[in-house]
């Protein structure tokens, strides 16, 4: 009886040591009041997750190409197809969430690196099959067939990754100082390399004649693949030591009261959620009708030369996210998420429209660019009115869209910790998921619209491609995708943002409800 209390007292003390030492691992990261924050070059690599998932989405985003020229689909049958698969990919969000969010992680293998490696290997394989394989297929039944089954693994994949954003955002920092650096850095990598690989995608198209050729979408995978994978693979490593249960849970007795009804109660009693919601729902449904034919009608088109959307897209981002890393780090860090919010939407609603009167009574053939030709094949021989005008609300009006579509992530961050301080439950996965699914949910009929639009013209068995000739019908549907519907999401977000309520006052007491939190269940 003695030994066996010796043995239990041992056990118990060397418990208390691991359990103590495991605190002291952390304290460099701790600050007062429950903050904790981390060093900038972490937030910086963490932010190769961020980039991967929108390679693998403008990968999906030319996708309707390769279904009308290889899978057999007709031009609305390849638009709703994007529809179906983002509805898939919302239905595997809650599905993801709540299996992420039951996952007993540990100090060496967290949640965030589950998702990462889970997201990466699913991704990386199906993405190959689907658009390597395919092509190489007999023509009939068997492509779509072929297709259809690894892009429903592919979106699993794609929801992994895209959740280890959600919680990774959680347990990185928050540090309401460091919070708006995640969007700041992050849409810097993914905007500069979102500019890239359209140039890519743009010197694809003409060095292979066509947005339709196999070889483009062969090469294209390769470029994306290898650069998200070494995105992914500095995330892991970034995120290692603060994807631990002592950041990402407010009870540290590990055990886990997570139900799916949870999903409702979020979604039904979370009001900061419902109103980001709304926000990114309505901005992401203008997003997804940008799609690579809408782009093809605008540059290659009403401009007259496709290669020019490279370098403008390259040169715009560039002035833009100086813009908003300005709004960002002054507005977001000094006055708040939620004002930097609000001001990004105000400053696109004025500049968008701006930018369409510019499109209707100026010539875009004019359009010109150092080491480009312009639509009437003249060189570069200096900057024309249509130019400067266009470039100078483009770069204004990207850097206040940007703040409204980079301020997400932190929001989200916040959010969580809401719901947190609320219930007493450190669930981002499901928060992030009931999110993103009501998110696709609205957004997923953006490339649906836009094939209609097509249809309503004249196009409906192929999309419009580089010898179609200019029509003022095309340039009226490329106006509506690209600035129209924009602006109505602006105005969606400056409503929405009425009724946000987490202030930066209210998040110091959110932040402090939680560290009592920790500190009752230790």
């Amino acid at each position: 009886m003695e030994a066996a209390m010796r043995k239990e007292s041992k056990i118990g003390m060397k418990e208390g040591t691991v359990e103590t030492m495991s605190q002291d691992k952390y304290k460099k990261y701790i600050k007062e009041n429950g903050i904790h924050n981390v060093p900038v070059w972490r937030i910086v690599g963490f932010s190769g997750a961020n980039m991967a998932v929108n390679l693998y989405m403008g990968l999906t985003m030319i996708m309707s190409f390769y279904l009308n020229g290889y899978v057999g689909m007709a031009v609305i049958l390849a638009s709703s197809f994007s529809t179906i698969t983002r509805l898939w990919d919302g239905v595997t969000d809650p599905i993801v969430g709540f299996f992420v969010d039951r996952f007993k992680e540990k100090e060496n293998f967290g949640k965030t690196r589950l998702c990462l490696v889970m997201g990466g290997l699913l991704l990386f394989i199906n993405s190959f099959l689907m658009f390597n394989v395919t092509d190489r297929l007999p023509e009939g039944a068997l492509r779509p067939v072929f297709f259809i089954f690894f892009t429903a693994i592919y979106y699993i994949g794609y929801t992994f990754l895209n959740i280890s954003n959600h919680v990774g955002n959680v347990c990185l920092t928050n540090d309401p100082a460091q919070r708006p650096i995640l969007s700041i850095v992050g849409t810097v990598l993914v905007r500069v390399m979102r500019a890239v690989m359209q140039m890519a995608v743009a010197g694809l198209a003409v060095k292979y004649g066509s947005m339709k050729s196999a070889e483009l979408f062969h090469e294209y995978w390769l470029i994306v693949a290898v650069i998200a994978t070494i995105g992914i693979v500095v995330a892991y490593i970034s995120i290692a030591p603060k994807d631990v249960p002592a950041f990402s849970e407010t009870n540290s007795s590990g055990k886990k009261n997570i139900r799916f009804s949870d999903y409702l109660d979020v979604l039904k009693n979370n009001k900061p959620l419902q109103m980001l919601i709304v926000a990114r729902a309505t901005d992401q449904f203008s997003n997804t009708c940008k799609t690579s034919a809408i782009l093809l009608v605008l540059y290659g088109i009403v401009v007259g030369n496709y290669e020019l959307s490279g370098g403008w897209t390259l040169y715009t981002t560039i002035v833009g996210l100086l813009m908003m890393a300005l709004g960002i780090g002054a507005i977001g860090a000094k006055l708040g998420l939620k004002k930097a919010m609000q001001i990004g939407s105000w400053g696109v609603i004025f500049f968008d429209t701006i930018a369409i009167l510019i499109w209707m009574v100026m010539d875009p053939k004019t359009l010109s660019l150092p080491g480009f030709v312009n639509g009437y094949g003249e060189a570069f021989s200096g900057f024309t009115a249509f130019t400067v005008a266009l470039f100078l609300v483009t770069v204004i009006g990207g850097g206040f869209q940007m703040i409204t579509s980079s301020i997400i992530p932190p929001m989200i961050a916040d959010v969580n910790d809401y719901e947190a301080s609320r219930t007493g439950k450190y669930i981002p996965g499901m928060v992030g998921t009931v999110f993103s699914f009501m998110d696709k949910l609205i957004s997923s009929f953006g490339p649906t619209f836009v094939g209609i639009g097509f249809a309503l013209i004249g196009f409906k068995e192929a999309f419009p491609d580089l010898n179609t000739p200019y029509s003022r019908s095309l340039l009226l549907i490329a106006i509506v995708f690209y600035y129209g519907l924009e602006l109505l999401g602006a105005v969606f977000n400056v409503i929405a943002m009425k009724y946000y309520d987490l202030t930066p006052e209210k998040m110091k007491a959110v932040e402090a409800r939680i560290d009592e939190m920790r500190k009752e269940n230790a």
